[in-house]
């Protein structure tokens, strides 16, 4: 069984003790809509790699099983150690080429569109992010890292950063210049300009002191959450794709084939009036996306939202002895339930029509 399966639960209950220690402590950590969307992207998320992320693992297998440079005995220490250290560094550059290539950040955005942090956001991760990674972590398959060692790996980089997306947790003292900390990551996910594009680490944060994209959170200025593009709706689905059409609306209507390129490689700020300067962002000018929810629809929705989840986990049962079309329509019904959920708690009488 996928080991996320059992991870899920383990998720929500640490969900609900955040919230609970925010509540003692007298501190609005979630909204409803906004943690509500992050859990089902989340949740569409692993329903679409059931579908999907075999490509990332059968692309690795061909590769290592016919150019791997060494054989590693995975009774080692050391070759977990090496294997999780590369990764981590694969996923730096996965991760930073996230925000400053636009077709990437297309992918990536879903998990900063949220505009609260608490262990939700975490979840909020993108549907279609398989289509890409897999060609960042090449060079572990060159070096003939089993694709067993390579998937534990991925799942204890994944799983450590679940824990840091949290506003309770103060600095670390000396294990800020080590590993990625809830502070440190508070700066990632800002808006703030002294927040754009740094602390890209996944486990460990020295990384981007190496490459020089670390950034101290700064007691003076609190992060502001969220995306400068904000999203304007509790879609999954629509969270997914949104900045894809974005690009392709962009693509069509720019002049000549530099302009069109750009938009799709260029950083996501790039505009063809490259002289025009980025006024300084001001978190006291910003408001939260928030629509009204009726009391019945917000029941609706977390129930739909809790039953998704133990199908899920019921998916991850079974869907080795399902027929491969049976997996795919489940997967698809899945995707289309949380999209309508999303579709219904957002409301329509906003400036710009959404999804």
């Amino acid at each position: 069984m996928n080991p996320i399966a059992f991870a899920i639960p383990v998720f929500f209950l640490l969900i609900a003790l955040e919230m609970w220690v925010a509540h003692r402590r007298g501190l609005s950590v979630y909204r409803f809509n906004d943690s509500l969307t992050s859990i089902n992207v989340g949740i569409m998320s692993e329903f679409s790699k059931a579908m999907g992320g075999i490509v990332s693992v059968a692309m690795y297998v061909l590769i290592s099983e016919r150019f791997g440079a060494f054989v590693w005995d995975t009774s080692h220490p050391m070759t977990w150690i090496t294997a999780l250290l590369l990764y981590d560094f694969c996923y730096y550059w996965v991760h930073r080429t996230g925000h400053e290539i636009n077709i990437f950040w297309a992918s990536h955005v879903v998990h900063h569109s949220s505009e609260e942090f608490n262990l939700s956001t975490a979840l909020r991760q993108s549907s279609t992010g398989f289509l890409f990674r897999w060609i960042f972590y090449i060079p572990l398959a060159l070096l003939g890292f089993p694709v067993k060692v390579f998937i534990i790996v991925g799942l204890i980089d994944f799983v450590y950063q679940y824990w840091v997306h949290t506003k309770l947790i103060g600095r670390l003292g000396w294990l800020e210049y080590v590993v990625v900390t809830p502070s440190n990551h508070r700066v990632h996910h800002g808006q703030n300009d002294y927040c754009m594009d740094k602390n890209y680490g996944g486990i460990f944060s020295f990384w981007d002191r190496m490459f020089g994209t670390y950034a101290d959170e700064r007691e003076d200025e609190e992060p502001v959450y969220g995306v400068r593009k904000p999203l304007h709706s509790w879609n999954p689905l629509w969270a997914n794709f949104n900045h894809f059409d974005l690009i392709w609306h962009q693509v069509r209507h720019a002049e000549g084939w530099r302009n069109k390129l750009m938009y799709v490689f260029g950083k996501p700020s790039w505009t063809p009036a490259e002289n025009d300067a980025t006024p300084p962002f001001s978190g006291a000018n910003f408001e939260r996306f928030d629509t009204p929810t009726s009391s019945r629809l917000k029941q609706l929705a977390l129930f739909t939202t809790i039953a998704s989840a133990v199908l899920l986990i019921v998916f991850f049962a079974v869907q080795s002895k399902l027929p491969t079309p049976l997996r795919i329509g489940f997967c698809v019904v899945m995707v289309l339930i949380l999209a309508g959920v999303g579709r219904a708690i957002t409301r329509t009488n906003l400036t710009k029509p959404n999804p």
